[in-house]
């Protein structure tokens, strides 16, 4: 009689192994999926942050408007400055500038510019000042990279929206924005309507 076998025979152990291996290569691969799918999503949440900064911060610059009637001092003419002043064209794009209350209270206006140059979208804010002539806004920040189209609607009461292509329009009634971005998620489309700005 042979003694009673104690242990795991050689190929008991290698289908053990070979099972461990199986069941950590399917725990590895869901657990990089997870991480994948992971950080695509926080990369798709900041650039969604990045962009919703930009569009509140317009729409905040334009909704702090001045709404005085703007008139220098000096000026010869019958007709003030506009409070906000929109051009979107194919050979120029877009532009936006706005005269609009200083963050602080009491310290008097400042003037606001958007513009689009390549594929970035800037921001310019002059000093604030309380008289005329109010300093030009320069030195512009990008706030929002890869846009790669910027179109302009403007309100008209008897018209509806109008594509402003080649024109400017000064205190328009209400304003649609449209852009396209390109991000590594793919293409994104974003609309933002301001408005009524009367």
């Amino acid at each position: 009689m042979k003694p009673a076998q104690q242990g795991f025979t050689l190929i008991e152990v290698m289908v053990a192994i070979m099972l461990m291996a199986v069941v950590s290569l399917i725990a590895w691969r869901g657990l990089d999926s997870v991480t994948r799918a992971d950080q695509h999503l926080q990369a798709s949440t900041e650039q969604t942050e990045v962009l919703l900064r930009a569009l509140n911060q317009m729409q905040r610059d334009i909704s702090l408007r001045a709404s005085v009637e703007l008139t220098p001092p000096e000026a010869t003419q019958t007709e003030g400055l506009a409070a906000v002043t929109v051009r979107s064209s194919d050979s120029k794009g877009f532009r936006l500038d706005v005269i609009r209350s200083a963050p602080a209270a009491g310290d008097g206006l400042q003037r606001v510019r958007w513009w689009l140059k390549g594929d970035a979208l800037y921001r310019a804010a002059a000093p604030a000042r309380d008289r005329y002539p109010l300093p030009a806004a320069k030195d512009g920040v990008v706030v929002l990279t890869g846009v790669s189209d910027l179109q302009v609607r403007v309100w008209e009461a008897d018209k509806g929206w109008r594509q402003l292509s080649g024109n400017h329009r000064e205190d328009p009634l209400g304003l649609e924005i449209s852009l396209v971005r390109q991000t590594p998620q793919g293409v994104e489309k974003y609309r933002q309507v301001v408005g009524p700005l009367k």
